[in-house]
């Protein structure tokens, strides 16, 4: 009915309407835990939603380039900064009496708000007014239509008939296969090769990227694991309790940087950040060991660690989201590429999801 601009445009504009009022009204929950779980949970169900919905814009418009995970993702972490930023300038979560505190908190979140109405309105600009966003959602309303086109005349097709169109759609993901070479070249203004997207099922797309969705749970669930236990360190200086601090905007910052420093520095292949995947699990035994004060690897050492950790997860989670497209060499449309986009969503919720298990579990068998 609204086509796929109108969809991509419904969900976002509903996932921060929802963001932008429930932040703001977050203070009334100051005394109601029930209340704040309630307003927490769909701040978290828009952001998913937002997340997801802008993963999928980015790989629809601009399939092949690399510069654009990088920056979205970078946003991403960058976000915190203004967090912090407003977090200082308003001084909520400072030492305050009570009457400070509260007027602290509105100003917090009224600010937040704000911002995030700025990003609201920066979304709908993006898809009113950008060429490119509007090109490729009329090239994927197209492929739909075609699939829908194809699936009511299938039926009236007898059995050479199918055999027939089978065998074409054979050839054609055969002869796109051979020309992977030159479908990489494609520049973002230029349409994607259509190709039937009848069979091409999540268990299809899962077989295709599962080593990428893999790289990318083990990452995020270990990031989880590391981060959550950022409050359970201690410093080698018994008279300071700034380490967690530290090492929360150490992992933050690493992260960021690691993020960009894909397009400096391209990842090759999956298996390559695959090997990156099991290399940097070393730090997390360390860092367990460390926080049960059975190895004590010092407070620069916890530093350290974190900030290569921080940064090889950053590195990681953009580089999967550049080469998860190059599986799909011969089913490469503008449909399928949003539903990639989609399994590795998928994956990444799992993830966080498995992280907070693995903290939950560590922390019981204390």
């Amino acid at each position: 009915m609204f086509g796929s601009l109108g969809a991509f445009s419904f969900r976002g504009s509903i996932a921060f309407f929802f963001m932008c009022i429930t932040t703001l009204l977050i203070p009334l929950a100051r005394h109601s835990l029930p209340l704040l779980t309630t307003m927490t949970f769909i701040i978290g169900t828009a952001s998913a939603i937002l997340y997801g919905t802008l993963n999928q814009l980015a790989s629809l418009v601009f399939p092949d380039s690399g510069a654009l995970p990088a920056a979205y993702t970078s946003g991403l972490q960058a976000s915190a900064g203004l967090v912090l930023i407003t977090s200082l300038g308003t001084g909520f979560g400072g030492t305050q009496q009570h009457g400070g505190g509260v007027r602290a908190e509105w100003e917090f979140y009224g600010v937040i708000s704000v911002l995030v109405g700025v990003s609201w309105f920066a979304f709908v600009r993006l898809i009113s007014t950008s060429h490119s966003v509007r090109r490729s959602m009329d090239m994927r309303d197209s492929s739909l239509t075609q699939q829908d086109i194809a699936s009511l005349s299938a039926p009236f097709l007898d059995d050479n008939s199918n055999n027939e169109a089978k065998e074409s759609l054979g050839e054609r993901m055969l002869s796109s296969s051979s020309s992977s070479s030159s479908l990489m070249d494609i520049s973002p203004s230029q349409p994607l090769p259509t190709i039937s997207d009848t069979d091409v099922t999540f268990l299809f797309l899962w077989k295709r990227t599962w080593p990428c969705c893999a790289s990318l749970i083990i990452t995020v669930a270990s990031s989880m694991a590391v981060a959550s236990s950022f409050n359970q360190t201690k410093s080698t200086n018994t008279t300071s309790d700034s380490l967690p601090r530290i090492l929360f905007y150490v992992r933050l910052f690493s992260d960021l940087l690691g993020r960009p420093a894909t397009l400096l520095f391209p990842p090759r292949s999956v298996s390559c950040v695959g090997l990156i995947t099991a290399a940097r699990l070393i730090f997390v035994p360390l860092f367990f060991l460390d926080v049960n004060n059975t190895l004590v690897l010092g407070d620069w050492g916890m530093i350290f660690g974190v900030a290569a950790f921080g940064f090889t997860s950053g590195y990681i989670a953009t580089g999967i989201r550049q080469l998860a497209p190059n599986a799909l060499t011969d089913t490469r449309t503008e449909v399928t590429v949003p539903k990639q986009s989609s399994l590795i969503n998928v994956s990444f919720s799992m993830a966080v999801l498995l992280g907070l298990v693995v903290t939950f579990v560590l922390l019981l068998k204390k």
